[in-house]
């Protein structure tokens, strides 16, 4: 098998035929004249004239351009070469939700720009598509030129990224319509879905080494769920089970009386009551709306009397291995009970903040385990029917560094703090897992 990078041209105002091959790669795969060029779902046999050119590339009519539902344009892609025949990509594209607007995308949009400039340093093909977009073998998408983003033909993805942000959309018809077709025609599609909270924890606490990191949990299907938690917890967190962001929390603390505080619900709740049972009629309407989970609280470490956590991004390098690709220390804002960042969080490295609370030696201790329970957690996650490759996991430590797992993200934020645009490793991470579950790998290549 050959492999190697492959530039694709628009033919010069001198050439007559419809497809050219340069010496430089006509003589390294030793092809003959008549061969077939697969791109996506599209095959086609073709007669190319050899020319002079010490590039690998092609030089392609519009006609051929538009048979393979490329823009007209010049595009560095990946070659894979066997048996006369060409394979060019991969083809990847991203589902999301789009908007009529300037950013399209809402708040991946800078993620977007940023893994197709990543796919067009490594010879890849990336576009950006609704649901309804890939849903035949002549899809559209969004593809990224002059600045700007333009809606158009394009291939037939080689690999699909879940990036729909409702979770209700998850649920459609046309979602599993969708998610079947692409099963069909053997297309890779992660991240499969949300998981819920509790789904996550039932995993999870079957697995003996991970028991003793998870906090007591429990389903809320009644007022007594509610009460018996109370009873056994000083502290507890009612949390839904498909919240995301440090959404819609509330937190409920025995004192002298019960005391109540919150995340981001627009009805004003008063913060103290005299028992359980005013306090949960009050909440009743809220709590009905969507399932929560009961969480027992625990005393977090703090860090400038703010409490924190860790934001550990890992992604599937192959079939089998998970690997950490960044870890961050999410504090939260004073006053806040949740560390995330669209709730007023700041990031500091993580080294920063534990070496102000301990030891090198227990700080290394502490990040070492920490990085265990997370490639732990995203192994015992990974689904036979259901495809996943990132996962961002938030961990925290109690007062006594005891690691505790607080919840796990199937699609972590993708927002940047970040002024000067670069293709973070996060990003980079997911190309080389797109490149591997398409073939596309280059023997040895890592883009770590």
């Amino acid at each position: 098998m050959n492999t190697f990078t492959i530039s694709l041209k628009p033919l010069e105002n001198h050439m007559s035929s419809d497809i050219y091959i340069s010496s430089a790669l006509f003589s390294r795969v030793k092809c003959k004249h008549e061969f077939t060029l697969t791109v996506g779902s599209i095959t086609k046999k073709v007669e190319a004239t050899v020319f002079q050119h010490r590039e690998c590339c092609f030089m392609m009519s519009e006609a051929l351009f538009t048979d393979f539902r490329f823009p007209y344009e010049t595009h560095q892609l990946r070659g894979i070469y066997e048996e006369n025949t060409f394979r060019l990509g991969p083809v990847i594209s991203i589902v999301t939700e789009v908007r009529e607007d300037e950013e399209h995308f809402g708040s991946i949009s800078v993620f977007c720009k940023e893994f197709v400039q990543a796919c067009k340093e490594l010879g890849c093909f990336c576009y950006v598509s609704k649901l309804s977009d890939v849903k035949s073998l002549s899809p559209k998408g969004y593809v990224y030129r002059a600045d700007r983003w333009v809606y158009s033909d394009v291939p037939f993805p080689g690999i699909v990224h879940n990036r729909i942000h409702a979770r209700k959309t998850e649920q459609t018809a046309d979602f599993q319509t969708f998610k079947t077709f692409l099963k069909e025609h053997d297309v890779p599609f992660f991240n499969a879905r949300y998981l819920n909270k509790w789904t996550v924890f039932q995993q999870l606490k079957d697995v003996v080494h991970l028991l003793p990191y998870l906090p007591k949990t429990y389903q809320l299907r009644s007022r007594q769920d509610f009460l018996d938690a109370l009873e056994l917890h000083d502290d507890v967190f009612l949390k839904p089970v498909h919240g995301s962001q440090g959404k819609n929390i509330f937190k409920i603390s025995k004192k002298e009386k019960y005391t109540l505080d919150y995340t981001t619900f627009t009805q004003t709740y008063e913060k103290e009551y005299e028992s359980l049972y005013d306090l949960f009629e009050t909440l009743y309407s809220q709590l009905k709306r969507q399932g929560f989970l009961i969480q027992e609280g625990i005393s977090l470490q703090t860090y400038k009397q703010c409490p924190f956590d860790f934001r550990i991004l890992c992604h599937k390098k192959d079939d089998l291995t998970w690997k950490i690709t960044s870890i961050v220390t999410r504090v939260s804002k004073p006053g806040n009970f949740v560390s995330n960042l669209a709730r007023g969080g700041d990031i500091h490295p993580p080294h920063q903040v534990l070496t102000q609370l301990y030891d090198s030696k227990t700080t290394r201790h502490i990040l070492s385990l920490l990085k265990e329970i997370a490639i732990e957690i995203c192994t015992q996650l990974s689904h036979p029917c259901e495809l996943y490759a990132e996962f961002g996991i938030d961990l925290a430590i109690d007062q006594e560094g005891k690691p505790w797992i607080i919840e796990v993200n199937v699609k972590p934020s993708k927002q940047s703090d970040s002024r000067a645009f670069s293709v973070r490793p996060s990003t980079k991470a997911l190309l080389d897992y797109c490149l591997h579950a398409t073939n596309f790998q280059f023997p040895k290549e890592d883009l770590r």
